[in-house]
């Protein structure tokens, strides 16, 4: 099943377009950086000093997301599509780059995915932005279908890197909400009304 999803991404939707999208989507200093960047300056203009501070606690916790998911990618040692299979990834005609090589051939899970969706979980625990969910919600599923289309990533190891990422993002958020770090409507907080509150 695996195989049959990355084959059929990767024969059905290549092309140029996808290629360039997909490619940008997949791109730390293009991408992600650039709307972190974003995040905080718009979190500043929301919440000041306090959108400053959220703004930190993300950036930690996708550290904390990203050394975790190299840490599994060490003990697993599941080899990344475009270091066993990219023949015949070529072969269908995608994988637009070339094969992995280097010490990173390891692929499950994806850290790819698994920041994102520390980031989109840890905002929709601490705030009520609903723009920015929306903005990192696609922003996900586009780096996560940028992994696969490019051949970095088995579906599985996208899904895994996906599912710990809301894990840790979950984790991240209570504990900001516990720790009155979070900006005020945020869902997360109503676990830790103070009693005389109700």
């Amino acid at each position: 099943m695996d195989e049959a999803i990355l084959y059929g991404i990767n024969r059905g939707w290549s092309g140029p377009v996808a290629d360039h999208l997909f490619t940008w989507a997949s791109a730390r200093f293009t991408f992600s950086f650039p709307l972190l960047l974003l995040l905080l300056a718009d979190g500043v203009r929301r919440a000041g000093g306090g959108g400053a501070r959220l703004w930190l606690l993300l950036v930690v916790s996708v550290g904390i997301g990203d050394a975790t998911g190299n840490a599994i990618k060490a003990w697993v040692e599941e080899p990344r599509p475009c270091f066993d299979r990219y023949a015949g990834l070529v072969e269908v005609g995608g994988v637009p780059m070339e094969p992995c090589s280097g010490p990173s051939t390891t692929g499950m899970p994806s850290n790819h995915a698994l920041n994102f969706f520390v980031a989109v979980t840890f905002l929709a625990v601490t705030t009520s932005w609903r723009p920015w969910q929306v903005v990192l919600v696609i922003a996900a599923v586009l780096a996560s279908l940028s992994r696969v289309y490019l051949g970095k990533h088995l579906p599985s190891q996208v899904l895994a890197g996906a599912g710990i990422g809301v894990v840790i993002g979950l984790l991240a958020g209570l504990w900001a909400c516990y720790h009155r770090a979070s900006v005020p409507p945020a869902p997360g907080d109503r676990f830790f009304r103070d009693e005389t509150n109700g």
